[in-house]
């Protein structure tokens, strides 16, 4: 997957957005950091699936998948995999067990992921889980320590504890999206998120709500009409939609909501543009990075998350230690 992309933005602040473009991600693992006959193979040599991280959500390709099991026993090493299919849409169990770690990988019905990861060393017990639709839940339990977070997307829960995610995940993330990386990935976002903020024309928060309103109307035109408007918003409602309360919701409401969010999950692998649209209304996703934006950068963000109708940005500490420790972490 190809992360670059070049920002073209009418009326965009260039000076903002290259103190996010200019910097450059560290923390990336060099090829040979990991010996290749101690991570995981299965996947790039047999080639039975294919993975897409779509709306920042891992995924399998339901086009492209082959059923059967292959395995892989080496000296203080194996590995399986089986993909069945029902009606067309994959399913997976993946086994990866070297010395000391064990790691699996359970996908259903192509959407639905759970990741375990356990360590005999430490006694580390590190879990995820992605449902088809809702919060992905990131646990971690082991001796004096638990962690315990969730998000919208795999981005959000990188971006609270990055050199956490890596070790707990980053073994058998970088064998299924081998050409990319949550680093580069995270840098380029936040940069093409800055300059989504600039622009105007998107949703606001009462829109969205007056639409999903109206799909509870008396009559079927006026229904028709707010749930091909929430389809011609695109994804920057999806993270509105995510926080509305299922039980105040009639039936309909309910089924039109989520033939929303199905149509609007394309089949295209994420690219920093794809991701910044999705998020540009998550207020969540903006507090998580906030320590890694200038002054004047924040207060762009205020703006627009109060055009939208949102509240904006909680005060924090800004004391120099803070802003250098970050930057050091994020954006070298």
């Amino acid at each position: 997957m190809r992360w670059s992309i070049v920002l073209a933005v009418i009326g965009l602040s260039i000076t903002d957005v290259a103190s996010f473009a200019q910097s450059k991600p560290d923390g990336e693992i060099p090829s040979k950091a990991r010996p290749e006959s101690r991570v995981p193979s299965l996947f790039s040599e047999t080639e039975m699936v294919r993975f897409h991280l779509i709306q920042g959500r891992i995924c399998l390709n339901s086009r492209q998948h082959r059923k059967g099991t292959r395995s892989r026993d080496e000296p203080g090493l194996c590995e399986s995999i089986t993909v069945t299919s029902e009606q067309g849409i994959p399913s997976l169990q993946y086994v990866f067990q070297s010395a000391g770690h064990r790691v699996t990988l359970h996908i259903q019905h192509a959407v639905h992921v759970r990741i375990e990861s356990h360590r005999e060393a430490t006694g580390e017990h590190s879990e995820m889980e992605q449902p088809a639709f809702g919060q992905v839940k990131w646990s971690r339990s082991g001796p004096g320590r638990t962690l315990q977070v969730e998000g919208a997307t795999l981005l959000h829960l990188w971006q609270q504890d990055p050199h956490g995610f890596d070790h707990d995940f980053g073994l058998l993330i970088s064998s299924l999206f081998p050409d990319s990386s949550f680093v580069t990935l995270a840098h380029d976002t936040n940069s093409a998120l800055l300059a989504e903020a600039y622009r105007r024309g998107k949703p606001t928060l009462a829109e969205i709500e007056a639409a999903v309103e109206s799909l509870s109307a008396p009559r079927v035109a006026q229904r028709l009409v707010a749930h091909r408007q929430l389809l011609q918003w695109g994804t920057p409602v999806l993270p509105v939609l995510h926080t509305l309360p299922q039980d105040r919701l009639s039936v309909e409401q309910r089924a039109r909501l989520r033939d929303v969010r199905l149509r609007l999950r394309t089949c295209e692998n994420d690219t920093p543009a794809s991701l910044a649209k999705l998020l540009v209304n998550d207020k969540e996703y903006w507090q998580l990075i906030a320590l890694q934006l200038n002054e004047q950068q924040v207060e762009a963000v205020d703006r627009h998350l109060v055009h939208t109708g949102l509240e904006p940005l909680r005060p924090f500490a800004r004391s120099g230690s803070q802003v250098a420790v970050n930057s050091e972490r994020n954006w070298k």
